[in-house]
């Protein structure tokens, strides 16, 4: 017989393991863009749906039952309606919209699903691209990527700011695609005309170019599409920001990263790094173990560094007086080096 604890244990256990269908419940609305629709277009029927987006009738129907179940969608003679207090969340194209994020998290979850295959084969598993396509999925992730930063880089900036870490007066921005961090550290920086460069990708610089358009800032930055890579960088400048841009390669491709960094430096300049650290052991903090699981289902170079590690870089790069200066168990940890 069965002990109710060892039942309680097998429900648990469970739960767990098909949290993931709640999860993509809504992120198959966002996918669909579902809630876009309904909220331009209210009082849509599961018929209407089907005829003006060629759905598949059965699927979309329970899609739209558990929509509702779940508090999303509200239904009423037969027409779905976003519920109000989600308007400004799930709407694709409010400024306040985080369904980009969400979208991207539907991209991460395919990759997640074969977790296993990576730790057994040592790379990731072939990727499944969504029904949007692989173009739609890049654009998400740089929306996303600003979603998140809208509310991290002012918070950033300030803590830069108070370290007495921003007085540049021409920034490179390494990856800045949207600009969200750009526009933190020109506006906390204590040189009120500083200028900024951001190096991107084209689909990045053209985030940028029109998040840029709509600020104060849009004279003082400069687009220069690229892959840094590959391309050379801008030089120059007197402060490089690499905003989670080093978890993503290899130690070889970081080490060229810091010294061509280095050489696009006055003297004098500063090198500026956030992303989120591991530990030594390698069992915390908790973000940044998740976060080396993230990358390895997601690249083939793909890491977490220990802060440690990637002050040896710096070094061996040419900088001086590489330091942890903002600690975080998040990746809103900071490490600086000087030129």
């Amino acid at each position: 017989m069965i002990s109710q604890d060892c039942q309680d244990v097998n429900r648990e256990l469970i739960r767990v393991g098909a949290g993931y269908m709640k999860s993509m419940i809504l992120i198959a609305g966002c996918e669909l863009d579902l809630f876009s629709k309904l909220i331009a277009t209210p009082g849509q029927t599961l018929t209407d749906l089907c005829d003006q987006y060629h759905y598949s009738s059965r699927p979309l129907d329970y899609l739209l039952g558990s929509l509702v179940a779940q508090g999303y969608l509200e239904k009423r003679d037969g027409k779905f309606y976003v519920k109000e207090r989600y308007h400004s969340s799930l709407d694709l194209n409010a400024p306040t919209s985080v369904a980009h994020m969400l979208r991207h998290q539907g991209s991460c979850l395919r990759g997640w699903s074969q977790l296993a295959y990576s730790v057994a084969y040592g790379a990731p598993a072939p990727y499944l691209v969504g029904v949007n396509g692989a173009e739609a999925e890049g654009v998400d992730f740089i929306l996303a990527m600003n979603d998140i930063a809208e509310t991290l880089a002012p918070k950033v900036a300030a803590r830069l700011k108070e370290l007495g870490l921003l007085n540049f007066t021409r920034m490179l921005d390494l990856g800045g695609a949207s600009g969200t961090y750009t526009r933190a550290l020109l506006d906390a920086n204590a040189q009120h005309n500083a200028t900024a460069i951001i190096f991107d990708r084209p689909v990045g610089i053209e985030e940028a170019r029109a998040k840029m358009a709509e600020t104060r800032f849009a004279d003082r930055v400069e687009l220069y599409p690229g892959d840094f890579y590959v391309d050379p960088y801008p030089s120059d400048v007197d402060f490089v920001w690499i905003s989670a841009i080093i978890h993503q390669q290899d130690e070889a491709q970081t080490q060229r990263m810091f010294k061509r960094s280095y050489d696009a430096l006055r003297d004098g300049g500063l090198i500026a790094i956030r992303d989120v650290y591991i530990n030594d052991a390698h069992d915390g903090p908790e973000a940044a173990t998740t976060f080396g699981l993230n990358m390895s289902v997601r690249t083939r170079a793909g890491m977490v560094y220990e802060a440690r590690r990637v002050l040896e870089l710096l070094t061996d790069a040419g900088f001086k007086n590489a330091r942890l200066a903002a600690p975080a168990d998040d990746m809103t940890a900071v490490i600086v080096a000087e030129k």
